[in-house]
């Protein structure tokens, strides 16, 4: 999961709620102090929520984006309910479509791992997008050793052991020094208990099967779509061949960033930053 450094939030970033048809969603938003040059919408992955994107929102506000990070349905502060088979990626990306609406203009759209494949799948429905990212994210179902822990971890939450989860998380981020903010890991236990278990549930099930999308991103991109496909240099979700296998298939811009691995949002936010500045710039 991205583990922020803190909690504080910048001076220029304040929460929100966003309001559509389908619901209204937890939100974090930046604001440039000069006319924004577009919008960016970022999307958390599997355990993950808006405040993944903390200390990445300002950046980009501070490069003139008017920045917003949202929490998906069921997780941490956007209702839900607690019907697992409500949690279908056509959902997810429905929801998604309704957000970007709520802007009356393209937007760029970023998806985080789990959010890389609503993000595809949004697009893929007709969301408003002047881009789309695909970040630290891959065409389909995860493979190989993170296929096998999410099948556990859908045994555990059923067995009721969610708690166990978090916990043995928590001890091995302390251990490896991602985790010693204690407002952190406050945070980090209080977002497991206010997500819907049903969420995590359903997610987990969209990791396990979901089909490659490359394709589709493909016909997107041959339309005039600008996708970028970036992720961390020692990345360990998606294996890094199979992302750049992507990036290939669809046409898309393809960028390594570099002292970082799952989480270059918090691991290298400097670089992370001028990615997608660059990025983004390149598609207005």
């Amino acid at each position: 999961m991205s583990t922020p450094k803190s909690m504080q939030l910048a001076a220029n970033v304040f929460a929100a709620t966003i309001k559509t048809s389908r619901g209204e969603y937890a939100a974090l938003v930046a604001q440039p102090n000069q006319p924004p040059i577009g919008i960016a919408l970022l999307i958390h992955g599997f355990t993950g929520s808006k405040e993944d994107f903390i200390h990445l929102l300002p950046e980009l506000a501070d490069l003139g984006w008017h920045a917003v990070a949202i929490d998906q349905r069921g997780c941490y502060q956007t209702a839900g309910s607690d019907n697992e088979s409500d949690y279908t990626l056509e959902m997810f990306a429905s929801d998604l479509v309704e957000v970007v609406k709520t802007f009356n203009q393209p937007v760029h759209l970023l998806g985080h791992s789990f959010g890389g494949l609503v993000t595809q799948a949004a697009a893929l429905a007709g969301a408003n997008l002047a881009s789309l990212t695909i970040f630290c994210s891959g065409p389909g179902a995860i493979p190989g050793t993170a296929y096998d822990w999410l099948q556990d971890f859908q045994i555990d939450l059923r067995a009721g052991k969610r708690d166990e989860r978090i916990e043995s998380s928590i001890a091995e981020m302390k251990a490896d020094g991602r985790l010693s903010n204690p407002n952190v890991e406050e945070f980090l236990r209080e977002r497991w208990a206010e997500s819907k278990a049903a969420a995590l549930l359903g997610k987990a099930t969209i990791l396990i099967n979901q089909p490659d999308l490359s394709k589709d991103i493909a016909e997107l991109s041959e339309n005039g779509l600008p996708v970028l496909v970036t992720h961390g240099v020692d990345d360990d979700a998606w294996p890094i061949e199979q992302q750049e296998q992507m990036a290939k298939t669809i046409g898309a811009k393809y960028v390594v960033i570099p002292d970082s691995a799952h989480s270059p949002n918090v691991e290298n936010v400097a670089a992370t930053t001028t990615v997608l500045n660059q990025f983004w710039r390149s598609s207005l």
